[in-house]
């Protein structure tokens, strides 16, 4: 009687934690951090200051800003100094002198000075448009990491509150074992679904190693600095795709304004080449005295000029060149903005997939497997069912938590994604952003302005 009793006890006990494997069944850190603006902002700050691809692109930012203050206007003037030897029938180079000097100077035509500061001037600009597009990877990057930080803490909080039900049932099993109803197999059973539970927890906690350090690297952290547990972020609704979508992030997408910044200096390029097919020109002043009186003999003034009409084939083939990258950028461009289009459209469908896979988990699968558990677990209680049947209704049902959870990670991972392509600071303000392409404006054709960041 004794044994009966504490056995329905034991049954009761698991049947409450077969049906509370659930969201609040698992223990967050007093400390623990959630997806929020606030800790993505403050995040992201700190990557700016410690992420060494930043630096790397505001060093290259400051580099073409010194290059576009070093275009000289003027090229340094030349400075020649030469003298006469005469042989044994010499003229009288006492009348003519027998010391020459001069300066010449190239002239700044055809605004060459100018159309070269352009080029750097966009080069700079180019610059820049690389680092905010390093940026916007940057926060994407930061977002996905730690909502990977938090799928792989929900997983581990799993498996460890399986450990403790298989603990339990073998409690259970060893109770049954005495009493005569149970088997030393099933006991087995239990032991080696314990074990394999323990070595996948070893796994999960490697793999939350793993993405805490790639965590820290994007900051600029030690790789081992310690991290507390990260929420799950709720699930959000889907975001439908809608033309006026795609239009905001062909105008905003980081990338697409580094490639009109790359066409804007391949432009300015052309430019300048246009002109390389007219003449330089250069005066220069020329002085002849003799060394015997330092007496000034006579002073010259020249023009001098190249004459490229020679090698024009050739400057016309620099021209088509320069021109060619002009039509390889457009080209580009025009293929990538098609490209961020069909990306826009392929995350709206994956937000909404994942929003229904994880209320179908939610709603229907995981009630049926909480019951399958229970009613798995009272029958083989009787002696009325096997125990494989206990063990894999407990493993669907975990892995049915874990699938919906994954799910609502893919959810947020799209939206980070989206809110990357719409060059936004974090995916929370996708649905500011939604309301204001929804709602009417008198400047219908013009492209919404962007959230503040």
């Amino acid at each position: 009687m004794k044994n009966s009793c504490y056995i329905l006890f034991i049954i009761n006990y698991l049947c409450y934690r077969g049906l509370s494997l659930g969201a609040d069944a698992v223990a967050e850190g007093t400390n623990a951090v959630s997806v929020s603006p606030t800790v993505l902002a403050a995040l992201f700050d700190e990557a700016r200051a410690g992420n060494s691809g930043l630096r790397v692109s505001g060093a290259k930012v400051l580099a073409s800003q010194f290059g576009v203050e070093a275009v000289r206007s003027w090229e340094d003037p030349k400075f020649t100094l030469g003298g006469v030897l005469s042989g044994p029938r010499r003229g009288r180079i006492e009348e003519d002198g027998d010391l020459i000097y001069g300066v010449d100077q190239k002239l700044p035509l055809w605004n060459r000075p100018s159309l070269s500061r352009d080029i750097l001037v966009a080069e700079t600009q180019t610059q820049a448009s690389e680092g905010a597009f390093r940026e916007a990877q940057l926060r994407r990057d930061l977002t996905k990491a730690l909502l990977r930080i938090s799928l792989v803490h929900r997983t581990t909080s799993f498996i460890t509150n399986d450990l403790a039900w298989l603990d339990t049932l073998i409690a259970l099993g060893e109770e049954k074992f005495r009493a005569g109803t149970g088997s030393h197999t099933d006991l087995l059973q239990i032991q080696n679904e314990k074990s394999k539970r323990t070595d996948a927890l070893r796994t999960e906690q490697n793999k939350l190693r793993a993405e805490r350090a790639a965590l820290n690297r994007l900051l600029g952290r030690d790789l081992q600095a310690p991290w507390p547990a990260v929420e799950l972020p709720r699930l959000m609704p889907p975001v439908a795709y809608s033309p006026a979508l795609a239009a905001y992030a062909a105008t905003n997408e980081p990338r697409l304004k580094v490639l009109r910044q790359e066409k804007a200096q391949a432009e300015a390029v052309t430019r300048l080449t246009q002109t390389m097919r007219r003449p330089d020109l250069s005066f220069g002043i020329q002085g002849r005295q003799y060394s015997g009186d330092a007496g000034f003999r006579e002073g010259t003034f020249t023009l001098s000029l190249n004459l490229p009409w020679w090698n024009a084939p050739k400057y016309r083939a620099d021209l088509s060149r320069d021109e060619a990258k002009v039509h390889t950028v457009e080209a580009e461009m025009t293929d990538y903005e098609l490209s961020v289009r069909e990306e826009v459209l392929r995350l709206t469908l994956a937000t909404d997939a994942a929003y229904r896979e994880s209320v179908l988990y939610r709603d229907e699968i995981l009630q049926r497997a909480q019951q399958a558990v229970a009613s798995f677990l009272l029958m083989w209680e009787g002696n009325r069912g096997v125990l494989r049947d206990v063990l894999d209704g407990r493993r669907a049902l975990l892995d049915g938590q874990l699938m919906q959870d994954r799910a609502i990670v893919e959810q947020h991972q799209s939206l980070a994604e989206l809110a990357a392509l719409c060059d936004l600071p974090d995916y929370f303000q996708l649905a500011r952003l939604l309301i204001q392409l929804a709602s009417p404006s008198p400047h219908q054709h013009a492209p919404a302005a962007p959230p503040a960041k």
